[in-house]
């Protein structure tokens, strides 16, 4: 019984219908004053119709709490006698009760007036975007779970439009300018899809969820919505362009939680970024390529932390005599798990991640070391460290190579800092001025991988000053054999002589490409004819003994 009773209340409080609360509420005053009349007119018994009374009013407010206050005092009042004499009241008391309920009305529907409003406007901030007006993520993700608990769609596609150029236009036109065309793009956006659920989101993306459309109808409509924006639309007379992109996604085909549509709306976004296509589906494959890509990233710092890499040499051997002139320090990550990553690919993460610096300077102190080492059994041999734009561009560089010298007590000399046309021309500057630096300390700088950048010669040429060597790249020295790159190659060679600059030829595996290096007065020579990149211990041997008996 009380179970029902409690399941009838819980149905009455869910609905907003007025003559059901009414009845309710009817209801408890009837039985109220059963109560009062049965006890006589104790009075603590008549404060249980503030009861009824305060519902009303916070539920619907002054006028109807009015009412059922002048109907509750009515019921204990005129024919309601005294609790301990048993006489009948005076009607200046019941009337009085009444005017104190009202009074009560009042200051509780004020409050409740004023609760409701704040309610709503923090609602409203909750669910609306302030700068467009248009609805939120937040309100996205209500609407979302309500269509997907509905069960009425077998597909529901959320698309998420991008516009790129949104902050180049506050920058380069003008602030609002920028502000009321992302406007304009929610309007067309609502006009285009019928008003069909159009959302603000990070403020320069505009979400769309269409119930019932699969996944290639969505793509299709994201494709002639972009299509449709490439036309100027005018803002206070200037004609503005915007760059649209789109990243989809589709419920159930990607995924059934609504948190989990919404991070992958953006990572769709950034695969659009990545393969430049205006309009992106997400692609688990290509999530699963970035997931690998931040644990290798996560292993690469965990790496530097941990003490994880391990320096080989590979010999440099001079073309004439066969003899080692100086070895390329080369970084190893000693971890099973990524055995088959290239120092190119371990780079390139470094840079992306912004730890290069670091790693850098790790290679620097073991190399140094290891320079010391050598150079207490006798072994003087100048070696070479690869260094990127960022090192160059760290204030500091210098400070810590001088103290890693100074500390070891070896000859900047037996030191080279090799650095590819990438790191010069991103910031010539700040580059030349760094090279000069470490000129000036009596360390030698190689310029490697020659040929490969854009407007090579050029490079040489303004910097011909830093450098003491150049390393021509493997994709030339694979095809003199053929002459197809032999022209080039000795063109490069003559250019460098004459700017007083030795040539190192890079990836050399073949004794015919050595017979024609020789021919075209290359220097030196590396790659694994000679020797792949060796141990320290390993190297020492290779010095030392006679390896080079060719």
């Amino acid at each position: 019984m009380y179970k029902k009773l409690a399941e009838f209340a819980e149905n009455i409080i869910k609905k907003d219908n007025i003559v059901v609360w009414m009845s309710f509420v009817a209801l408890q005053i009837a039985v109220i004053t059963y109560l009062v009349y049965i006890t006589g007119g104790a009075s603590s018994v008549v404060q249980m119709l503030y009861i009824p009374i305060l519902i009303i009013v916070i539920k619907f407010g002054i006028r109807y709490g009015i009412t059922i206050a002048v109907i509750a005092g009515l019921a204990v009042g005129p024919f309601m006698p005294y609790a301990a004499t048993n006489t009948m009241q005076p009607t200046s008391l019941w009337v009085l009760r009444i005017i104190i309920s009202i009074v009560i009305v009042f200051i509780v529907g004020k409050l409740s007036e004023k609760l409701n409003k704040f309610n709503e406007l923090e609602k409203k901030k909750a669910y609306e975007d302030i700068a467009t007006g248009y609805h939120n993520l937040n309100k996205l993700k209500v609407d979302l779970n309500r269509e997907i608990s509905s069960k009425k769609y077998l597909n529901i596609s959320i698309i998420s439009f991008k516009f790129e150029n949104m902050d180049m236009i506050r920058q380069y036109v003008d602030f609002e300018v920028g502000d009321k065309s992302y406007i304009r793009l929610h309007e067309i956006a609502g006009e285009f899809f019928c008003n069909k659920c159009v959302y603000s989101a990070y403020g320069n993306k505009i979400v769309i969820m269409l119930p019932g459309y699969n996944i290639n109808e969505a793509y299709n409509l994201a494709k002639k919505f972009i299509q449709q924006t490439k036309n100027p639309i005018y803002i206070d007379d200037l004609p503005i362009s915007p760059v649209i992109k789109a990243g989809i996604v589709n419920y159930p085909l990607h995924e059934t939680d609504v948190d989990n549509i919404i991070v992958m709306l953006d990572k769709s976004l950034k695969l659009s970024d990545m393969t430049h296509n205006d309009v992106m589906i997400y692609d688990d494959m290509a999530e699963k390529e970035k997931d690998r890509y931040y644990q290798d990233l996560v292993s690469l710092y965990h790496a530097l932390k941990g003490n994880m890499f391990k320096m080989h040499y590979q010999p440099i051997v001079n073309v004439r005599t066969n003899q080692v002139v100086s070895v390329e320090a080369l970084l190893k990550w000693n971890d099973t798990n990524h055995n088959n990553m290239s120092i190119a690919e371990l780079i390139k993460i470094a840079e992306d991640a912004g730890f290069i610096n670091e790693i850098t300077k790790w290679v620097i102190k073991n190399v140094i070391d290891q320079i010391k080492i050598w150079n207490d059994k006798g072994i003087e041999i100048p070696v070479s460290i690869n260094v990127s734009a960022r090192d160059l561009s760290d204030e500091t560089f210098i400070d810590y190579v001088k103290d890693c010298i100074s500390s070891n007590n070896i000859k900047p000399k037996n030191i080279q800092f090799e650095l590819t046309e990438r790191s010069i021309i991103n910031d010539g500057e700040t580059a030349a001025k760094t090279l000069k630096s470490l000129k000036h300390m009596g360390i030698k700088i190689s310029l490697d991988d020659y040929g490969t950048g854009y407007n090579s010669l050029k490079n040489l040429v303004d910097f011909a000053d830093k450098f003491d060597y150049l390393k021509i790249d493997k994709i030339f020295i694979d095809k003199i054999i053929k002459d197809e790159k032999l022209i080039i190659v000795d063109y490069i060679i003559s250019a460098a002589h004459r700017l007083g600059i030795k040539v190192v030829a890079e990836g050399v595996e073949m004794t015919e490409q050595i017979e024609i290096l020789k021919i075209v007065d290359c220097d030196m020579i590396q790659g694994f004819y000679y020797s792949k990149p060796l141990p320290p211990e390993e190297l020492e041997e290779y010095v030392t003994g006679s390896a080079l008996s060719y």
